[in-house]
């Protein structure tokens, strides 16, 4: 049998497994967040700022052909952290990137900062990274970046925005522990005017319109009922 200094002894190494599992497991999170500015139709070709939607991590945001919107980097720390870098894959057929700006993570320490946007290339905005100029670091949840992306004038469907190659330090240069949540966007087309065809102007009077659920749809160049 065993005595109970032996059953104590066991007991310790298991408590002792949990909590370096626990230590082990944690990680900074970084997260894709989506979000879109939809504008009403005003006066005389016009428009006036309408509704911002942001979805919520793991959900799809919406968007109509032509329309520019936001993806933001957002980091949730879980140790002090001074610097970052990442790479953003996509679908060039169906959006292009228009800008990359830095987001408030580092700046809150109240230090300065170095911040370098990446270049774009077909499917792959390349290195972005940025980091805290001087002995300081931050543990509090922001945006490390905000991607402004314009979703193709003729393009439709549903893709993904996927991090690559992201490495978070902490104030040593070392890298810490990363999970990464990546975020999809689906471009919708509707046929609110109920013409039967497919405009891409539709999509303006969603937010008016949006209790009405459109019959059988054509996409601009085909046949209806084909």
């Amino acid at each position: 049998m065993f005595s109970i200094r032996k059953v104590l002894s066991i007991v310790a190494i298991i408590a002792l497994v949990v909590v370096l599992s626990n230590i082990s497991a944690a990680s900074t999170d970084v997260i894709l967040n989506p979000s879109s500015q939809i504008n009403e139709p005003g006066s005389a070709g016009t428009s006036s700022p309408g509704m911002a939607f942001t979805v919520s991590s793991g959900e799809v945001l919406n968007v109509a052909p032509g329309e520019t919107f936001n993806v933001d980097v957002f980091v949730s720390p879980d140790v002090d952290i001074a610097g970052m870098q990442f790479d953003l894959l996509f679908d060039s057929s169906k959006f292009q990137i228009d800008s990359v700006t830095e987001g408030n993570l580092f700046k809150q320490s109240g230090m300065g900062t170095f911040f370098v946007a990446a270049s774009v290339t077909p499917g792959l905005l390349d290195n972005t990274y940025g980091c805290i100029l001087g002995n300081a670091a931050v543990l509090t949840p922001a945006n490390f970046a905000t991607i402004t992306i314009t979703a193709n004038e003729h393009a439709s469907g549903r893709s993904a925005f996927i991090l690559k190659d992201v490495i978070v330090s902490d104030p040593k240069g070392n890298a810490v522990n990363v999970g990464i949540l990546n975020t999809e966007v689906a471009i919708l087309v509707f046929d609110i005017s109920s013409e039967h065809v497919v405009e891409y102007n539709d999509f303006d009077r969603v937010q008016e319109n949006s209790d009405v659920i459109p019959g059988s749809i054509t996409v601009p160049g085909t046949v209806p009922g084909t």
